[in-house]
């Protein structure tokens, strides 16, 4: 499967004042993952939304757990990849190392984003597109720190 890779050096804004990860910035950084792995797949998302029938993909589930803190100045290193297909889903799992120690694990289950023909307002899954799928799961490791 593509795999993302992003190098994050933790930051005082980060920090709880435990001096750890305030651990909603794991959920902030898995969500922009999930975007630039899409982004790798081929889906550029500014283009995208411009089709009336795409609404995005929606994050129905997520989750994570933590295994040991990072603390100021770590840099820790997130691999996102996508686990498993539905038919207008798909499963994202996140993991966060440093030094090859786990830090935290996650996971996303997100839809593919449709407008109901019958309601422009309203939001339903659709098929996941095959050339997503089809680029999503090419063998390929990608780094996409900035």
């Amino acid at each position: 499967m593509l795999t993302t890779t992003t190098r994050i050096r933790v930051a005082w804004s980060h920090c709880d004042p435990a001096q750890i990860i305030f651990n909603p910035h794991y959920y902030i950084w898995m969500d922009a993952s999930t975007h630039a792995l899409l982004k790798q797949a081929g889906l550029n998302l500014a283009e995208a939304i411009k089709d009336p029938l795409f609404r995005g993909f929606p994050l129905v589930t997520s989750s994570a757990q933590f295994h040991s803190p990072a603390v100021l100045d770590d840099e820790i290193l997130l691999t996102s990849k996508v686990k498993k297909f539905g038919n207008t889903s798909f499963h994202v799992a996140h993991e966060f190392t440093r030094n090859n120690t786990l830090l935290c694990t996650g996971k996303e289950v997100r839809v593919w984003g449709g407008t109901d023909p019958e309601s422009e307002s309203k939001l339903i899954a659709i098929p996941v597109p095959g050339w997503v799928r089809e680029n999503l799961s090419r063998s390929d490791v990608v780094d996409v720190s900035v």
